[in-house]
């Protein structure tokens, strides 16, 4: 038998090679992600609205109202269906997190990559990224974010501007947007573009019936919740607070990102300048989306959990980067990497070396400008390598309020506590997040805020509690009763009821905004307020 020239058997060997490099390093990112895998205390309010919707109680935080309280409906629904299989929903949540975190990084690795050196070197960036690796679990909707973001770029980059692929890209858009509906900033620009690109009116029309997902969950929401956007949204636009205000403390949330994990910005920077170096007018439109969405960071004030926000565009500018020329020779493929690998272990908390002894600690650690390593806080409660047999999450309290039965709390946190309080306890949180009422009024000193993003403190009118107790009208503010009561109806009457529809359309544009008076919610005198002492509070500190 003849044998293969040298240099046929040189590239044999040399594809091998790199082919189980790539392996090794995918197998060294499940190891990663196994040993860094937690659950935040903002995963537990889905989680809570996850079991009364798979125990009958519907689409509810509160059973006694229609209020959505998640930002995430499709990441929603594929965690109530694991629900459903495993009645195990912390385990299954962070497998789930896991599968759809290699499935997403092997698809950058193996489809999207321009070679296997390229490949490698996103591997490499995915793996040392703090904020990348810290939200591949969380319980929070990341994992599926950055999924259907590596679909929609592989999509994005196929050559033919045919009605198939641009039919196919709406579609991923359209999920991402139903995942998470400001994630949509960063596939905009590649939709308009591939948009152009189709150059027929018909265009139009198939983007529009890819978009059919969102479409349906939003006639959906305002159907049966009676508002487009969740109630998050809401506690978040009628806060108050200056623009100049919020947008200080998103320049403060890239400082952190920074601080904690350099590694992560400065991919994102070196994604946007080599994609407008280079003459791929693909790659600068996707680059595009990009900026959108680091300005939208900006412009919303960034986050309270250090890094969570970066990961979308981080993979977005991953993508990117993996389409570049790589060096074609292995040994000048080992700068970008050793380089790569210094700056993840420059992070506060390296990947790479993170265990279970991973623990927050109050006199070294920071509580930096409102914003703090979530992760860090609750690793030592809801990590994977603590979790020992008859383990049970943190509850904060709230089975002992389960035991109590049916009552009505004010409460600071909503997660582990509100999860494991079960539906008979109607909770009432100051942030607004759960209840309709609280995310309309404005946050108590608003134009004075240095608060958490997502921590706007509200007060509680006098009479609310008591009203939402025995059901009898019992505000000091008449003004104030006459808007509950129409905001009662949108969330308590009949779904299809014609008063129903009614208020609906008059709440949404506004009809009834009047009779909150602003100024007296923001500058209280703590008359016909709830007093500080009849609030429940958390042990916990930061984690919320």
């Amino acid at each position: 038998m003849t044998e293969a020239p040298n240099d046929l058997k040189k590239g044999i060997d040399e594809t091998a090679y790199l082919k189980g490099l790539t392996l090794l390093l995918m197998v060294l990112f499940a190891v990663v992600l196994i040993r860094t895998a937690w659950i935040s205390d903002d995963a537990c309010i889905t989680f809570r609205t996850v079991d009364n919707f798979v125990n009958g109680y519907g689409l509810r935080y509160n059973p006694a109202e229609r209020v959505q309280t998640y930002t995430h409906p499709l990441w929603m629904f594929c965690l109530s269906t694991v629900q459903v299989l495993t009645n195990r929903l912390y385990y299954a949540t962070v497998a789930l997190s896991i599968l759809l975190s290699i499935w997403a990084v092997a698809w950058v690795a193996i489809r999207v990559a321009s070679s296997t050196i390229s490949g490698l070197l996103a591997l490499v960036l995915l793996i040392s990224s703090k904020a990348f690796v810290d939200y591949s679990t969380s319980g929070l909707e990341n994992p599926l974010t950055h999924l259907l973001l590596a679909y929609a770029f592989w999509i994005y980059l196929w050559t033919e501007a045919d009605r198939k692929n641009l039919l196919l890209l709406s579609f991923t858009s359209s999920l991402i947007a139903v995942n998470r509906l400001d994630a949509l900033v960063l596939v905009l620009p590649m939709l308009a573009y591939s948009t152009f690109r189709y150059r027929r009116l018909s265009g139009i029309l198939w983007v529009g019936l890819g978009f059919l997902p969102l479409i349906c969950w939003e006639v959906f929401s305002v159907l049966y919740y009676g508002f487009p956007f969740p109630n998050t949204a809401y506690a978040k636009l009628h806060t108050g607070i200056p623009g100049l205000r919020l947008a200080k403390q998103g320049a403060l949330y890239f400082m952190d990102s920074l601080d904690q994990d350099p590694l992560t910005l400065l991919a994102i920077a070196a994604a946007v300048i080599f994609s407008f170096l280079l003459k791929d007018r693909r790659l600068r439109w996707a680059s595009v989306g990009v900026v959108l969405y680091l300005l939208y960071i900006v412009k919303i004030g960034g986050d309270f959990m250090s890094g969570r926000f970066f990961t979308a565009p981080f993979f977005l500018s991953v993508l990117v980067l993996s389409r570049l020329p790589a060096p074609t020779r292995k040994a000048l493929a080992m700068l970008p990497a050793s380089l790569i690998l210094l700056l993840g272990l420059a992070a506060s908390t390296p990947n790479l070396l993170s265990n279970g002894r991973l623990d927050w600690n109050a006199e070294t650690d920071r509580f930096n400008k409102g914003i703090a390593d979530e992760r860090k806080f609750y690793f030592q409660r809801t990590g994977l390598l603590i979790v020992e047999r008859g383990w049970e999450m943190p509850d904060k309290g709230g089975r002992e309020a389960r035991e109590m039965g049916p009552g009505v709390e004010v409460k600071t946190t909503l997660g582990f506590y509100g999860y494991h309080a079960g539906p008979d306890r109607h909770l009432v949180d100051i942030w607004g997040i759960a209840d309709p009422l609280i995310a309309r009024l404005p946050t108590y000193g608003a134009t004075q805020w240095t608060n958490r993003i997502g921590h706007f403190t509200r007060e509680i009118p006098e009479g609310y509690i008591k009203t939402l107790e025995t059901g009898v009208d019992s505000f000091n503010d008449r003004d104030l009763a006459e808007f509950y009561e129409n905001l009662k109806v949108i969330t308590q009457d009949p779904v299809f009821s014609w008063n129903r529809m009614r208020t609906i359309w008059n709440m949404n544009r506004g009809a009834y905004d009047e009779l909150i008076d602003r100024e007296r919610y923001m500058w209280p005198s703590n008359e016909g307020l709830l007093e500080p002492e009849e609030i429940s509070d958390d042990e916990g500190g930061i984690g919320k």
